[in-house]
């Protein structure tokens, strides 16, 4: 099958996907979002040019801003194959949304919500104890370089895969990745406790005791549900104050 929609204009829909949330709505959630990332490709796939294709687009979808690139490609590939007459239609690709976007949310929301940003939080900290700014600087770089690349990535791989999405994410490969940054914001955040409890006897048995309490409520939220972000969010001003009192000991 001939390709009509060409790089140039994946790259654009990516622009616009960076200003999803920003046409955020309570009746449609992201839908205008949806529709204006869509909109570059209006000219290649509507031979009407009256945007009936993106009419259709206008129903309700919510889904992880990050994730939502790889649905904004799939649904790109489905409408030019239903342009080039393959036996598409347009329940068809409204069941392509509707399956993806649940579980995409949800994976979408575990790791970059519940991993990669206690993980990058995680990294703040240690760079606050040891008084390092560019470090924090370092991190927040990383963090959005890593989304950013995730949603660029998105796009093309939407777009090559189109109906493949649906295996490619219940598949063992995505699960392993979600393993290893699962595993990485676990190790990273025993890193944390070992610096603190190596750094806090030199101040004292008080500072040693304020330790162990630190530990023990960290635990307490987490195996309380609390999301491992609000705990790293905490631990980020503690571990500010601790590197004061490091610094004045």
């Amino acid at each position: 099958m001939k390709r009509v929609i060409g790089k140039f204009q994946l790259f654009r829909s990516f622009l616009r996907l960076l200003f999803l949330q920003g046409l955020l709505n309570r009746r449609g959630m992201q839908n205008l979002g949806l529709v204006s990332a869509l909109s570059p490709a209006t000219g290649k796939l509507d031979d009407s040019r009256d945007s009936s294709m993106l009419l259709k687009h206008l129903s309700f979808f919510n889904c992880n801003p990050n994730f939502t690139p790889f649905v904004v490609g799939g649904v790109l590939k489905l409408e030019e194959e239903k342009r080039a007459g393959k036996p598409i239609s347009d329940d068809d690709i409204e069941y392509f949304k509707r399956a993806l976007t649940g579980p995409l949310a949800a994976m979408g929301d575990m790791l970059f919500i519940g991993n990669l940003k206690p993980l990058a939080l995680t990294f703040a900290c240690i760079f606050a104890i040891y008084k390092l700014p560019l470090g924090l600087l370092a991190v927040f770089l990383l963090y959005n370089i890593v989304i950013i690349s995730c949603r660029l990535w998105g796009v093309y791989l939407g777009y090559t895969k189109g109906w493949e999405l649906v295996d490619f994410f219940s598949g063992p490969e995505f699960q392993k990745v979600l393993s290893v940054v699962e595993a990485a914001s676990a190790g990273v955040g025993g890193v944390l406790l070992g610096i603190l409890f190596c750094r806090f006897p030199q101040n004292g048995h008080t500072m040693l005791v304020l330790a162990g309490a630190l530990t023990a409520v960290t635990l307490y939220l987490l195996k309380r549900d609390v999301p491992a972000s609000w705990v790293a969010i905490i631990l980020f001003p503690t571990s500010a104050f601790v590197a004061l009192l490091v610094g004045q000991g």
